[in-house]
């Protein structure tokens, strides 16, 4: 424990960049020192891309250990300033002022209350987070209302005990998109789901839905849970291209998919009416589209759409995430290509890029993800250092 203080004190006194890392969980935080309390830290958050993504609170009993001097710092210090040099959106305007001498999580919970603010929770006794808004303050716990992003009808008041608030998120940017649009969600009437799984059936559903420019959700269950939420821009009867939505309902770049890869399509659903109203509030803002982005490609659904995306990609350097049939997925760059095979240089999360490469049959790609903002930054650092 005074490890963990000291360190979280030097960060805040030296202005460093730090990873705060959680017991029992894969993920980790970045960002700088907001305040130290006697009950835990709070840090200004960055996610992935180098974006101000608003704060959290972590309770000391939770923080496994500290780190401010690594690579991975070094090379996220660059994505930061790479990020503020071009302009991205950024969440911080909401992030209060905060008394050291008092409990931070008191602070949190009060400043949730009073905004209105959307919080996430993850609590010592439970193992899932806990999403929604702050209802009743009192002397030893605190009261929310949960919501269900995929289920409306499912509404829950809980009770929590300060104590028992290990990790706290807010003032973050699909918190504050959810903040203001959850008043117009909560009067959609929860619906029933309507998901297609006869696969005889997938091209016809999704050629409408190109036509209709309807939000769909696609699904890949048979080798991860991960599912992509967008709009059809080209479809085949052997692949299709979408626009993807991002879970602040900003645009996420574009995925071709396989058909035979596919094994759901939903056309409605309450989450597809969530995101349609974060879309709705993220247009209206003009914050829909990153600066850095392009949403207005247009692909030809006549072509061989993978081999003609990993050919442009060959031709300009281009960084893009490569999955394979086997499941196995991949962020980096083309350096050889013929109709058959090309070579892939994988970049890793720490920046370091195999030289060599691997070669990949075109046809053992089941999807292929670009122009999305991880990797038009990823692309820009890359060339910044004479790699690209």
């Amino acid at each position: 424990m005074d490890s963990i203080l000291y360190d979280l004190e030097f960060a805040k006194n030296d202005q460093r960049l730090a990873n705060v890392f959680p017991k029992a969980q894969e993920t980790f935080y970045t960002g700088f020192v907001n305040s130290i309390g006697a009950d835990g830290v709070i840090l200004n958050t960055f996610d992935d891309t180098g974006q101000a993504d608003g704060a959290v609170y972590i309770q000391f009993d939770a923080i496994d250990n500290v780190e401010y001097d690594s690579p991975d710092l070094n090379n996220m210090a660059e994505m930061i300033q790479m990020a503020e040099d071009d302009h991205l959106f950024m969440a911080t305007e909401n992030i209060p002022n905060f008394d050291a001498t008092s409990d931070l999580i008191k602070q949190v919970v009060e400043a949730a209350y009073q905004s209105k603010q959307f919080i996430v929770l993850t609590r010592s006794d439970l193992q899932n987070y806990q999403e929604g808004s702050v209802v009743a303050v009192h002397e030893n716990e605190f009261e929310m209302h949960l919501v269900d992003k995929f289920n409306l009808a499912h509404l829950v008041e809980t009770k929590v005990k300060y104590t028992e608030a290990e990790i706290v998120e807010f003032s973050g940017r699909e918190l504050e998109v959810e903040t203001s649009t959850w008043p117009k969600i909560a009067n959609e009437t929860p619906g029933s789901r309507l998901m297609v799984t006869d696969e005889s059936n997938f091209y016809k559903v999704l050629k409408a839905a190109e036509e209709k420019q309807s939000l769909v959700s696609i699904n890949d269950e048979t080798k991860s849970s991960n599912f992509f939420v967008g709009t059809i821009n080209a479809v085949n009867e052997h692949e299709v291209l979408c626009n993807l939505v991002d879970m602040a309902g900003q645009f996420g770049g574009y995925s071709l998919i396989r058909m035979d890869t596919i094994a759901s399509i939903t056309l409605r659903s309450d989450y597809l009416k969530v995101v349609e109203a974060f879309i709705a509030y993220q247009k209206a803002h003009h914050t829909f589209v990153q600066p850095i982005l392009n949403e207005e490609r247009l692909f030809d659904a006549t072509d061989n759409l993978f081999l003609a995306l990993i050919k442009q990609a060959a031709t300009f350097s281009r960084v893009l995430s490569v999955t394979l049939l086997t499941g196995a997925h991949d962020m980096g760059y083309i350096s050889e290509l013929n109709d058959k095979t090309f070579r892939f240089h994988v970049v890793e999360t720490d920046l370091y890029v195999d030289q060599t490469g691997v070669e990949i049959n075109v046809e053992d790609v089941d999807e292929i993800s670009f122009d999305f903002l991880n990797a038009v930054l990823l692309e820009n650092h890359l060339r910044d250092k004479g790699i690209l």
